[in-house]
């Protein structure tokens, strides 16, 4: 990955993170967190990752998200010095939900007082 690609990322991380702070939408609002953005190599399409407060519902806040995209876009038009403005995907960060299973499985290991050894 190149540093300009790495620069740009960076930058629309920040940007989106405090237009979706900003945004009115109870669907949205204080519980969605930017936790990564991806940008393809010609710089046409921002994937933006994110991760919700538990117990939120992800649908409602996908429905959000996809709403308040174009809006978005344009913050992140107004704030850069791109030719072009990258199109916004929002994704769920599949590695909160990752650390939530080991998490788990680590809790019910503790739980279960096994170790993982077994008899030799």
């Amino acid at each position: 990955m190149s540093e300009r690609t790495r620069k740009v990322e960076s930058q629309l991380k920040e940007i989106v993170g405090e237009e979706l702070a900003s945004l009115s939408d109870p669907r949205i609002n204080g519980l969605v967190t930017v936790t990564a953005v991806r940008v393809s190599p010609d710089l046409a399409v921002a994937t933006v990752f994110y991760s919700l407060l538990a117990g939120e519902d992800a649908e409602e806040a996908q429905d959000g998200l996809d709403s308040a995209a174009g809006r978005i876009q344009s913050a992140v038009g107004r704030q850069t010095r791109m030719r072009r403005t990258p199109r916004l995907r929002f994704e769920p960060d599949p590695i909160v939900d990752n650390v939530d299973r080991i998490n788990a499985a680590l809790r019910d290991i503790r739980e279960t007082g096994d170790d993982g050894d077994k008899d030799q």
